[in-house]
């Protein structure tokens, strides 16, 4: 009880100190509202205002591109990629290396079936690209071809569009499954499928190389199709063989 006498005292204080603050921060108003010209208050008021809005704000940069759309840069010696295959039959497949974009709506060697980029994996440049319908005539031969008069040293890069399974021979599947493939055999008809492999070398263990979606009535993101895959990094560059 002797505490709060103590206190008591000092708290009565303040509060009346606080009272006669505000009744003269009252007067003084009310003085200089007689005083002061209302043109000089309405400049106060506004030389106030531009002060709390002119306060410098600082805003985080906005984030820098990366080639084909990578969250980040890759590091020195290694190229960036982006391999997605087609959604349905509106959406075209995308095969972008190194920021140019090979495959895609509107550009030469894109089509329905299986699409193909083969790249220098020292240099990082383009060698080919051609898409094989794999829907209507025989064109697994002539993808076998293709595949086999790819240079050692180069990766390629695949994704299907609308279907890519039809007219797949064992004998194409078996070349895909030299540069690395370990899902194509399990390819079923409107399958959704990306892949990235090297031909006259390996990718490295733990690096995605392939996904793949198959139709479902009950989840298919487009009618009779199912949603695209995608598959995008870095791949290392190569010496040169």
């Amino acid at each position: 009880m002797p505490v709060c006498r103590a206190r008591l005292p000092g708290t009565l204080l303040r509060g009346l100190a606080l009272a006669v603050c505000c009744v003269l921060a009252w007067y003084l108003g009310q003085v200089l509202s007689v005083v002061m010209p209302p043109q000089a208050i309405s400049l106060a008021v506004s030389g106030i205002h531009r002060m709390a809005v002119d306060v410098p704000r600082v805003t985080a940069p906005a984030p820098r591109r990366q080639k084909c759309s990578l969250w980040s840069a890759c590091p020195p010696g290694s190229f960036a990629f982006q391999v997605a295959s087609g959604g349905g039959i509106q959406k075209f497949p995308k095969i972008c290396f190194e920021d140019e974009i090979i495959t895609g709506k509107g550009k030469d060697g894109t089509g329905r079936g299986m699409n193909i980029v083969a790249i220098d994996a020292a240099s990082g440049k383009r060698i080919a690209s051609r898409h094989f319908d794999m829907w209507v005539g025989e064109n697994s031969g002539a993808m076998v071809k293709f595949i086999q008069e790819i240079p050692t040293g180069s990766f390629i890069l695949m994704a299907t569009f609308d279907e890519g399974s039809t007219k797949l021979t064992e004998e194409a599947k078996k070349e895909i499954e030299k540069l690395g493939s370990t899902e194509i055999r399990n390819i079923g008809f409107r399958s959704s499928w990306v892949f990235v492999g090297a031909k006259g070398f390996s990718l490295p263990a733990n690096m995605k190389k392939e996904k793949m979606n198959h139709s479902d009535k009950s989840k298919n993101r487009y009618a009779g199709w199912p949603a695209e895959v995608q598959l995008q990094g870095c791949v290392a560059q190569q010496r040169r063989l």
